[in-house]
């Protein structure tokens, strides 16, 4: 298993660095029924839509770690914020369980200059038997 997890994430990075539309690096703080951190990337797609992948570990005694790919739509308001809709699939590893699940949520995203950004996400993440709310503050670089 920690050589699959190894080989994705090899590859999500690979395919990532190469991507045309990179948007930002996300590193945000997530607060489930125990706390995690995640590092992601943003990559814009035409018509406001965006894709959102990431990965997660919770310190808690499961060594929980989940890997989402989320689809966004970008909604742009006044003042340099946007809000956005988004529905994704997760995977998640605990222990000797390995689960795959899907994300329904939104969140909400203040751009401080042309370089950061801070946001607020919140998302329902459905996996048989491990369903959570998901709250995370973030950070984001923009290139």
């Amino acid at each position: 298993m920690r050589k699959f997890l190894i080989l994705f994430l090899i590859a999500m990075t690979t395919g990532i660095a190469s991507a045309e539309g990179l948007k930002s690096l996300d590193l945000k703080a997530n607060l489930r029924s125990d706390f995690g951190l995640g590092v992601g990337v943003t990559l814009e797609l035409p018509k406001n839509f965006e894709i959102a992948p990431s990965f997660n570990y919770y310190f808690n005694s499961n060594n929980t770690l989940t890997l989402d790919g989320d689809v966004r739509y970008r909604f742009d308001l006044p003042r340099n914020f946007s809000i956005y809709p988004l529905i994704g699939l997760l995977y998640l590893h605990c222990e000797d369980v390995d689960k795959i699940g899907f994300n329904i949520g939104g969140g909400f995203n203040y751009d401080i200059n042309s370089a950061w950004a801070i946001g607020v996400e919140v998302k329902y993440q459905y996996v048989d038997n491990f369903d959570d709310t998901y709250f995370a503050l973030g950070v984001s670089y923009k290139f």
